[in-house]
């Protein structure tokens, strides 16, 4: 497995932002990185594995396909609890591989953190607790994120980057075998124009499904494929499209009946050639040019659920004005639409409703 640089903390503290960051802070060390928040490798319901065992069982997959690309360097951001904990998410993976760096803040400041954020608040007394009783005395480098900007932070950690990896120059390539190529039983894949709401629309239907007690789990394709400073590259899309097959293997070996998954166009025309058909619903969600452009421009002023790596946070004026037209324009290419899709015209409807729509479209088991 790559050597690993393991951001932990409590929620609210900025594992996934300092993560991101790191990305082009290593490239600017001229260290080819890649990123995985563990957030992304649980996101299920009514699973026989543990919320580690998904970790532990999808983290060697990405590694293999970011070693292909190029990475020299796996950061991961999640909860880590001690060293024992560390070692059941990174099975087989010796420590001296693993830089662990535990981000911290004081109670107040994450309780304000998860505020900010506007989206699941209620968390913030749990995650100023977490924050408070959290004792990563085990951790290599410890890192007080109170009034320190995440690029300051990233820095700290890249700076770091050098000697971990000289520890580590021996590194014999090996991310195990490849586990078995494991389908779900039903795959649901949502694709479209960007900006169109396809991460949450996939959600919204994963969390309808969970409700009924089917074992499910969802995935967002995009979440998959952070390497270096350009992942929304067309190049990757097989990349993308190889992580979210593994995934989806280890979510049904660990009791998954369904998958929700979601990706751009390219991403999921990969991704379907190696699914069979029969087991794969596929919906296109298209948007008229308003509805796009109202979108986009509620996600530039950070409204609506935080998605980690939102290239269209904070976009503004010309910046913004392009990325609508980019939307607009791939929403009218036919071609992109993959074949036999289901075209669900969201125009007029919030997300709530658009998840309702999608979870009554679906085929019964």
């Amino acid at each position: 497995m790559l050597p690993v640089v393991w951001l932990l903390g409590a929620s609210g503290v900025g594992k996934s932002t300092v993560g991101h960051r790191l990305l082009s802070a290593a490239a600017g060390a001229g260290v080819g990185a890649a990123f995985a928040d563990t957030d992304q490798l649980r996101l299920a319901s009514g699973m026989a594995a543990s919320e580690t065992e998904l970790i532990a069982a999808a983290l060697p997959a990405l590694s293999r396909g970011y070693r292909a690309h190029g990475a020299r360097v796996l950061v991961v951001a999640g909860q880590a609890d001690d060293p024992g904990h560390l070692e059941r998410l990174l099975p087989g993976v010796p420590r001296e591989r693993v830089l662990a760096v535990h981000l911290h803040a004081d109670p107040d400041t994450v309780r304000t953190r998860v505020r900010r954020r506007g989206w699941r608040v209620d968390l913030a007394d749990a995650a100023a607790d977490r924050a408070a009783r959290l004792d990563a005395g085990f951790a290599d480098l410890r890192l007080d994120t109170a009034g320190r900007s995440p690029a300051d932070l990233a820095a700290r950690v890249a700076a770091a980057l050098p000697a971990h990896l000289e520890g580590t120059a021996a590194d014999p390539g090996d991310d195990g075998p490849p586990a078995p190529a494991t389908a779900p039983r039903r795959a649901v894949v949502l694709t479209g124009p960007g900006g169109v709401g396809l991460s949450t629309a996939g959600f919204g239907a994963f969390s309808r499904i969970a409700r009924t007690g089917e074992p499910v789990g969802y995935l967002d394709a995009h979440q998959l494929g952070f390497l270096g400073t350009r992942s929304r590259e067309d190049r990757l899309a097989p990349m993308r499209a190889a992580h979210t097959r593994a995934v989806a293997a280890v979510l049904a070996r660990g009791g998954a009946r369904t998958v929700v998954a979601g990706g751009d166009p390219l991403t999921v025309r990969s991704l379907l050639d190696a699914w069979r058909p029969g087991a794969v619903t596929v919906f296109w969600l298209h948007a008229p040019p308003a509805d796009l452009a109202g979108r986009i421009t509620r996600r530039a002023r950070g409204e609506g659920p935080a998605i980690p790596g939102d290239h269209r946070a904070g976009l503004a004026g010309s910046a913004l004005a392009a990325a609508v037209e980019a939307a607009v324009l791939e929403s009218g290419r036919a071609g992109l639409r993959p074949r036999n899709a289901q075209v669900l015209d969201t125009g007029g409807m919030d997300a709530e409703q658009v998840a309702d729509v999608l979870a009554a479209a679906l085929p019964r088991l």
